[in-house]
């Protein structure tokens, strides 16, 4: 554990990112504004402790549900939360940028707004059309929505967007 620690520690040195866990409350809104169906192939990109993909797996056992997490620490928690769930989750300890989406039929995202502009870059090269993408609090730059819906967060709100490539 201590080596996880000293490898997080170090690995934030490079990474601008953070683990920020989303609401047990978001991840229902965000699980039922991606309409799931049996044989999808669903992706959390920066899947941090895996209950995204936990509660989608949940709600329809007949997905696969695939995350990639690339701070260490933070993966772990994810793989120990997978095994306490008993869910069949694949969690990859690798850079979002390189996942490969080509048979992705939903993607999950709550990301920072620099690595939302890369991502639109990879889903232009990498989604198929009708591909939806599910994302929290910031926006997919140069893309309209399909859809919002607005989440209280802490006296506020928040949205999730609903995009579709």
């Amino acid at each position: 554990m201590t080596l996880l620690i000293a490898v997080t520690f170090i690995a934030h040195l490079w990474m601008p990112v953070v683990y920020v866990p989303t609401s047990h409350a978001v991840v229902k809104e965000m699980v039922k504004l991606a309409h799931l169906q049996s044989g999808d192939c669903v992706y959390d990109l920066g899947a941090g402790d895996a209950r995204l993909l936990i509660a989608a797996k949940r709600k329809e056992p007949g997905i696969t549900a695939i995350g990639c997490e690339l701070i260490p620490t933070v993966w772990a928690l994810g793989r120990l939360n997978i095994l306490a769930s008993r869910q069949k989750v694949h969690l990859r300890f690798q850079n979002i940028l390189r996942c490969d989406l080509q048979d992705a039929d939903c993607v999950f995202l709550y990301l920072i707004p620099s690595l939302m502009e890369k991502l639109k870059e990879k889903f232009d090269q990498e989604l198929r059309p009708g591909t939806r993408v599910i994302a929290y609090v910031f926006k997919i730059p140069g893309k309209t929505p399909e859809k919002e819906v607005k989440v209280p967060w802490m006296g506020s709100e928040r949205a999730v967007r609903v995009y579709r490539w």
